[in-house]
């Protein structure tokens, strides 16, 4: 039970910082953008819409890179390395590169389009990995020992 608790709690604060990191980059995508410009520049608006599409590509990534980073976490910290190694290699060649080249350049949705491909590939990893925890390695961890108490 105490593993099963350990990685509610870390899946929970993850996504807790997943989800203030992805309200700021959607609620503030002008102010944030704008620190890395001049006030002066003749092409700020422009840059920061560009900034703004990006922001929002970047806010979705935030929360499945949270989810794929933390399962694959839990995943080692049970001694499961290799097939998470597989499902993490599939996901991120055969699905997330392939989805960013057709969205980024076939469909044409530029860098967002890259971005929200590269969320793909790391989504599918994360929904795969959290299935092997919770319905495998977690089983294959033996029940915490009773604890005796001497009387005295």
């Amino acid at each position: 039970a105490g593993l099963r608790d350990g990685a509610r709690v870390v899946l929970g604060l993850s996504a807790a910082v997943a989800l203030a990191t992805m309200a700021l980059l959607l609620l503030l995508p002008d102010p944030l953008v704008g620190l890395f410009l001049a006030p002066d520049d003749p092409d700020r608006a422009q840059v920061i819409a560009i900034g703004r599409q990006l922001l929002a590509a970047a806010a979705l990534f935030q929360l499945v890179d949270a989810a794929q980073v933390q399962a694959l976490g839990l995943l080692r910290g049970v001694q499961d390395t290799r097939v998470p190694m597989v499902i993490a290699a599939l996901s991120y060649w055969v699905v997330g590169v392939p989805v960013s080249y057709l969205l980024g350049f076939t469909l044409g949705f530029g860098g967002p389009g890259i971005w929200l491909g590269l969320a793909a590939g790391l989504a599918l990893a994360g929904v795969f990995m959290l299935v092997r925890f919770w319905g495998w390695s977690v089983r294959r961890i033996p029940a915490p020992a009773p604890v005796l108490r001497q009387q005295g």
